[in-house]
């Protein structure tokens, strides 16, 4: 018995394959990311709440930016606008957070922009 024992802890346990097979959500995943496909669709996604939140005269008068350390940018095309849009702020940021847990947004900066909106 002792003998078996020995042998068999001379044996070299089996070391895990470099090439082991990916699962194709891990593969999805990581393309989506290279890519830039994720990031577009969450764009899309907060462009749509922010339209909603804030109506889509509004919405059309302002861009939607990026999320600074939970702090989405919008910006404004004049100062009327800009006015609305701090008037409409807190209602819109609940909206935001309601609807895109996820995306941890926490406030709400209008910016001053410009240049000319389409």
């Amino acid at each position: 018995m002792d003998d078996e024992k020995v042998f068999l802890s001379q044996i070299p346990k089996a070391q895990p394959s470099r090439y082991q097979a990916k699962s194709i959500s891990s593969i999805i995943d990581r393309l989506m990311l290279e890519k830039g496909y994720s990031a577009q669709q969450s764009r899309d996604l907060i462009e749509e709440q922010w339209r909603l939140a804030v109506g889509s005269l509004l919405s059309s008068q302002s861009k939607v930016g990026q999320i600074k350390r939970g702090v989405l940018q919008i910006f404004a095309a004049n100062e009327i606008v800009r006015s609305e849009l701090e008037f409409e702020k807190s209602k819109a940021l609940k909206l935001l957070q309601a609807e895109l847990p996820t995306m941890r947004i926490t406030g709400v900066k209008i910016h001053l922009q410009r240049s000319q909106f389409s």
